[in-house]
């Protein structure tokens, strides 16, 4: 198993036009722009064997209160086809985008202070055969902000949540800019927290919580019509003893069926992205109707081993012990991310990412109104450490097949957002991320562990760059079995001598060889 960096290709040019053999370099594949810190707004989005999009925000201003957003199109050899630029209001944010054959919708939505302007939020449409960028303004119902955006036949699904009115549904024809609303009737306040949209009868799948008690929080499964039309509406049973849930996803298993899987847990209180679990859930819909819902607490998970000692578990059982909950269930008491869920070999993975709120202390000297010293002392947020990941496989039923387990190592972050690709080939599962320059992977097939995690080296531009520092990093799967490496660096060319350091925004393109 091997991660192997890729090289230059610099073809030779001739009346504008490629020649089909290219010369070959030594450099990886490569790209790296130059930038003051890790806080500017580059992003890439990998559009399968199309290529690539890279984008970022500019301090350019534009008419009509606007700022140029540049986007950048490279082929599957990082080589640029095209740069462009759009005018974006100043007061939108990014916030999701969806590739869908040629085309990549980008939502920007307006910052809280500007939720209430005639134009809320804009989606940007570009080609990447042509390079036509169409801009759509709109205006949503209300104030609510986006819970999920999706585009299918060109058109635009928003899922909005109110602050204090009905969630609801708003459908965006995007060649002719004629929306529709639908509403979701409830009584209680609620919630969109998941939504799938099937293309082929543009049925919309929506996961909501309502709000039945100061104490209790109910889940439903709801289906519309693009017309409006409600078809479905189940509540998911089986949260009253003791447990609820706290992440939530969804994914067809067939025409009829549906699998609903997430995370639950036995604390109580608000349910927030930190929620602490206990385990993962399960609960196929059939039709309009429940089947059975199923508790996989993590303690009774073997792989569970493989990222906490048994010191660790006796801790977290005993500082479970402590909260002297009414339940005897015990609980790891993990904050977790959930990944949507994979289907695979008929099987349907569910992974979450375990991570702990990292802070350092500061202290300082300070002084009284006497002038006489003393000490003092404040909590700096580091950022969130993720420690493992832990997928189960189950049925289209709900039942679990298998668990295993990774851990994770070096990996602080401001976001949070999975850090770990997971990547099926064949019969086997790979479990790759990118930390301090290293491309950390796993192979598994089913509970069993194929080769233990092995780290591969990133490759700089150049043998005399010597990484200092890395943040923001990130890998995903490309297309095939290739993949790209992002983030900012810190880099030294030790060749120079001196301090002769460099900040940039870097991409790699690798690929994995089995």
């Amino acid at each position: 198993m091997l991660f192997t960096a890729l090289l230059f290709c610099f073809p030779f040019v001739t009346s504008g036009q490629h020649q089909e053999e290219p010369a070959w370099s030594d450099t990886p594949l490569r790209i790296e722009i130059p930038v003051q810190s890790d806080k500017e707004t580059y992003q890439i989005i990998p559009c399968g064997p199309a290529g690539m999009i890279l984008f970022y925000k500019s301090i350019e201003s534009s008419t009509d209160n606007s700022t140029r957003w540049y986007f950048i199109y490279y082929d599957r050899n990082l080589e640029r086809i095209w740069v462009k630029s759009a005018p974006v209001l100043s007061y939108m944010d990014y916030k999701e985008v969806v590739t869908g054959g040629d085309t990549l919708y980008f939502y920007f939505e307006a910052d809280k202070k500007n939720r209430n302007r005639d134009v809320n939020f804009q989606i940007l449409r570009i080609s990447l055969n042509s390079g036509a960028f169409i801009l759509n303004n709109g205006k949503t119902p209300g104030s609510g902000t986006m819970a999920s955006f999706d585009v299918v036949s060109q058109k635009a699904i928003i899922g909005l949540n109110e602050e204090e009115e009905k969630p609801s549904v708003l459908i965006v024809d995007l060649p002719t800019g004629e929306s529709s609303v639908i509403p979701l009737a409830a009584d209680e306040p609620s919630s969109i927290l998941y939504c799938t949209v099937d293309p082929g009868n543009m049925e919309i799948s929506l996961l909501v919580s309502r709000q039945a008690s100061k104490r209790m929080t109910d889940l439903f499964f709801i289906r519309y019509k693009s017309s409006g039309t409600q078809l479905v509406n189940t509540r998911i049973s089986g949260f009253e003893a003791g447990r609820s849930f706290s992440q939530v996803t969804e994914i067809p298993t067939s025409d009829t069926k549906n699998l609903v899987a997430g995370t639950y847990t036995t604390s109580s209180g608000k349910k927030s992205k930190e929620t602490e679990s206990t385990g993962v859930f399960t609960a196929p819909v059939i039709s309009a109707f429940q089947g059975s819902v199923d508790f996989f607490n993590f303690m009774d998970m073997k792989s569970i081993r493989q990222f906490l000692s048994d010191r660790d578990i006796l801790g977290l059982r005993k500082k479970s012990m402590k909260k002297s909950r009414s339940d005897q269930e015990y609980s790891l008491d993990f904050s977790l991310l959930l990944h949507d869920i994979h289907a695979w070999n008929n099987q349907f993975i569910v992974a979450v990412e375990a991570y702990y709120v990292q802070y350092h202390t500061e202290s300082f000297t300070d002084y009284d109104f006497y002038g006489r010293p003393f000490a003092n002392s404040y909590s700096v947020f580091d950022g969130y450490r993720f420690t493992g990941i832990i997928l189960a496989a189950f049925t289209n039923e709900g039942k679990k097949i298998w668990d295993n387990a990774m851990s994770i190592s070096n990996v602080l972050s401001f976001s949070l957002e999975p850090k770990v690709t997971i990547y099926p080939s064949g019969d086997e599962i790979i479990l790759t991320y990118l930390s301090e320059g290293k491309i950390a992977c796993r192979i598994i097939r089913d509970s069993e562990t194929i080769e233990k995690t092995t780290y591969t080296d990133l490759e700089l531009m150049s043998p005399n760059d010597k990484l200092l520092a890395e943040s923001r990093s990130a890998m995903v799967h490309w297309y095939d079995n290739y993949f790209l490496c992002s983030g900012y660096q810190e880099i030294r060319d030790i060749s120079k001598g001196g301090n002769d350091k460099r900040m940039v925004f870097f991409c790699n393109k690798v690929r994995f060889d089995r």
